[in-house]
């Protein structure tokens, strides 16, 4: 699909690229690695046509459609809600149903015209090989796997932060599912819920895949082969990221010893020169020496990331106890998050707190840092516990004026003898960069410096929401490595499957209001969780059953919260079960028609009973359009119900 040949692009004196060849064939999943700098961001915007180059060859085959998702998007202001926007995928859709509906009110004011029949039939064919009338369901459906409920679906695309509009723009792209994907971060934006649905997803995408993640889980679930940027060369290496780590490791061993073999001979002549230089009895040997070496290839090793093991300052001595909840609970307003949390946490303990957006984990964690108070219960930290918190949303850096540097000074005690510099380093804030004044930071820049002031100060229990965010993989690393190593405690939320497998030792799950303590790591809570489905299922199956059912088995929950919501509950159930009855029986009707209309010659001749069944079947369309539209809001309605009397998400 892709071909690529003596790539060069040059950016200053040294090539981005030298020179680079590859090939992205069908059905082909490949990870782009290499640190940051090396132009993966570059390379894409060169496949898609937004960025030039020197020299070589880009070829894309006739008729192979590309799909871009950029790192970061441009403000968009559309004027479209989250669903009119995701079917812009379809821009050729859009204008066959404008044409339908054109030629559908001509049709009713100029009921003779032949030829307008004709059109119509043709418009009306082309929209539904297209796949028209499904559009609408596809599209809420990927939504709907990208995390948005129904609310926001309709929600004008302005309001959006810029994390939920690059998920309008990726469900775009699977949209029109386009014959080759290139994914910059698709990552970035996503909870644990949300990128198991798109790995999943492109799991079973059959086009050709280039993707940049900094999440190793996915990566490894996903990809085939691996193109390693570096130094403007590009090398390919055949496996998943996990192999291409280790078959990296290998080629770096080999090549630091060809260095040193080289480095020592170079040596060895060099001497030999230098001693018999000025001889004339060797002089001949001597010119012939200076020429080998004017011809020899000199081994250039790779830069790579310092080998820097970062800890934590040694924590506090402290009790045995790291925190206790004593039937803790949390509302805000009439929504319940959670009660009857019950937990004493051992110290030295690394608890990953999970569940599905709004469950609660980030309350959990403030309630437990002490940032919030809880509804009922109690939350107390063990004896002489010293605490240190880091929060996606709030900070404790220093004012606007101050730089990178400052920062960090005013954080380490008097008695840090870890180097700043080389702690922002291992955050991506190498060189000058340690200079920047904090006002000038991004959003991201600011969580890598809370990180890396942690580093500095002594704790023993830390709680930390998503702190791997914002950080490549060496910097998750380093990271990882100094959590691993602390001997103090840990509270941490992510959605990072490879940091959570790596560093959980105890996992506690917050669902449907309740709190539950698995004393296991995170693998072996998966394990757990899916046995328990699979076991539950067996028990009880399942028969296969319309959307407007499933409401039903929630509202059978026990504690319902009263008469009202029963009632309420109720009356949605039994118009939803109304709705769907009558959008089977105009489902059928639809049918019989579009069986009419697709008979040969229906539309010539301009027969009035040709353009009686048009009119019917537009007519009937939208009575089906719009009633859909409807039991998506009877069903979001009782699911909302059903959440709140679960203590979950509010309605």
């Amino acid at each position: 699909m892709i071909e690529v040949e003596g790539l060069t692009l040059r950016l200053g004196e040294a090539p981005l690229f030298d020179g680079i060849g590859f090939r992205l064939a069908a059905g082909q999943r490949v990870a782009l690695a290499g640190r940051n700098g090396q132009g993966k961001s570059t390379l894409m915007k060169v496949l898609v046509g937004q960025v030039g180059y020197d020299a070589g060859r880009v070829s894309v085959s006739r008729g192979t459609t590309l799909g871009y998702l950029p790192q970061d998007l441009a403000s968009q202001r559309s004027g479209r809600t989250v669903v009119e926007e995701a079917l812009t995928a379809f821009p050729e859709l859009g204008r066959l149903e404008e044409e339908v509906q054109r030629l559908t009110g001509a049709i009713a004011e100029a009921p003779d015209d032949a030829g307008l029949l004709e059109a119509y039939g043709r418009a009306q064919a082309a929209f539904e090989a297209g796949g028209g009338y499904s559009a609408d369901a596809r599209a809420r459906a990927i939504l709907a796997g990208l995390g948005f409920d129904q609310e926001r679906m309709q929600a004008p695309l302005e309001t959006l932060s810029g994390g939920w509009r690059m998920r309008v723009h990726l469900a775009k792209l699977l949209l029109r599912a386009p014959d080759a994907l290139l994914l910059d971060e698709p990552t970035n934006h996503l909870d644990l819920e949300t990128r198991e649905w798109l790995l999943e997803w492109l799991r079973g995408y059959e086009g050709a895949l280039l993707v940049t993640s900094h999440d190793r889980f996915f990566l490894d679930a996903l990809v085939q082969r691996v193109f390693l940027l570096e130094g403007g060369k590009l090398t390919v290496y055949h496996g998943n990221y996990s192999a291409y780590e280790v078959k990296r490791a290998d080629d770096l061993s080999r090549l630091k010893s060809a260095y040193a073999r080289q480095q020592k001979e170079l040596k060895r002549q060099e001497r030999f020169i230098e001693r018999n230089r000025a001889k004339a009895s060797t002089a001949s040997n001597v010119q012939s020496r200076i020429k080998q070496l004017a011809r020899i290839e000199r081994i250039e090793l790779p830069p790579e990331p310092p080998d820097i093991k970062l800890r934590f300052p040694e924590p506090p001595s402290a009790g045995a106890l790291a925190f206790r909840l004593c039937g803790v609970a949390k509302r805000y307003g009439e929504r319940e998050v959670f009660s009857d949390v019950e937990l004493e946490l051992p110290a030295g303990e690394k608890l990953a707190v999970v569940g599905v957006n709004g469950a609660g984990k980030t309350t959990l964690l403030r309630l437990v840092a002490g940032e919030l108070e809880p509804s009922a219960g109690t939350v107390e930290l063990g004896h002489n516990v010293l605490l240190q918190t880091f929060s996606q949303y709030e900070d404790d850096l220093p004012s606007g004026d101050r730089t990178l540097l400052q920062a960090m000074e005013e954080a380490a005690p008097p008695d840090c003898a870890v180097s700043r510099r080389t702690v922002l380093g291992c955050f991506l804030f190498g060189g000058d960069d340690v200079h920047k004044r904090i006002a000038v930071l991004s959003g991201g820049e600011r969580a890598r410096l809370k990180l890396a002031r942690m580093l500095l100060r002594p704790s023993n229990l830390l709680v930390l929401d998503e702190p791997t965010n914002h950080l490549d993989l060496h910097s998750k690393d380093v990271l990882l490595a100094a959590l691993e190593a602390f001997r103090g405690t840990v509270v941490f939320v992510s959605h990072d499957r490879w940091f959570l497998s790596r560093l959980a030792t105890s996992v506690l799950e917050l669902r449907d209001g309740r709190a539950r303590l698995f004393p296991c790591d995170y693998d072996q809570y998966r394990w757990r969780v899916e046995r328990d489905a699979r076991e539950e299922t067996a028990r009880s199956p399942v028969s296969r059953e319309s959307r407007a059912e499933a409401p039903r088995r929630r509202s059978d929950r026990p504690h319902r919260a009263g008469r009202e919501r029963r009632r309420e509950e109720r009356r949605l159930q039994r118009e939803a079960e109304e709705q769907q009855a009558r959008l089977e029986e105009q489902e059928v009707r639809l049918a019989a028609l579009e069986e009419r209309m697709s008979a040969p010659g229906f539309f010539a001749g301009g027969k009035p009973e040709s353009r009686e069944v048009v009119l019917e079947f537009e007519e009937l369309r939208k009575q089906v359009e719009a009633g859909y539209e409807r039991l998506e809001e009877l069903l979001g309605a009782l699911e909302a119900l059903g959440d709140a009397e679960a203590g979950g998400a509010p309605p």
